[in-house]
């Protein structure tokens, strides 16, 4: 019985739930996203990757502001993809996408509160004298006590080797 009870977790799925990056044009994603693939392999997660694309602020003409938002979502899916492709290859799992539209504080804690297997958020730090983000800032000053998953923040200025040595 003891054999069978055995062979019964090993044939289980490992699932570590889903570590969330917020996908973005500052530099500091890389470090987090590496600390977050490193800490997939090592849980037997997956990460999920967050793009927001901003509202079109230009509402005069209807047909002006969709094409901007088109246009917009075409770059937030371009840029997902792109880092998607990053996460395959130093997983090998294909991450858990999400792609919304709004602002990024809201939608941010709208998926944290939505994707229930999402168990870790991971964010990079700016590294500039202006703080570590916005986004990091929001969260810490005003919600890290009311969200449901811990966060971690990871110094943007972390060499890979030293991303390694942590993970």
């Amino acid at each position: 019985m003891a054999a069978e009870t055995q062979k019964s977790r090993d044939a289980a799925p490992v699932d570590g739930g889903v570590l969330l990056c917020v996908v973005d044009e500052t530099e500091e994603l890389w470090p987090a996203l590496r600390f977050a693939c490193r800490k997939a392999n090592r849980l037997g997660a997956r990460v999920g990757l967050l793009c927001v694309v901003e509202p079109a602020e230009f509402q005069h003409w209807l047909a002006v502001g969709e094409l901007m938002r088109a246009e917009r979502r075409e770059e937030a899916e371009e840029t997902l993809q792109l880092v998607a492709t990053a996460v395959q290859k130093q997983t090998g799992k294909t991450p858990v996408l999400y792609i919304r539209e709004g602002n990024v504080s809201d939608e941010l804690l709208s998926v944290v509160e939505e994707e229930k297997r999402i168990t870790l958020l991971i964010l990079g730090a700016a590294t500039g004298g202006e703080g570590p983000g916005p986004l990091i800032s929001f969260l810490v000053q005003k919600k890290a006590g009311g969200l449901r998953v811990p966060i971690t923040i990871v110094p943007g200025n972390l060499t890979e080797e030293e991303i390694d040595a942590i993970t």
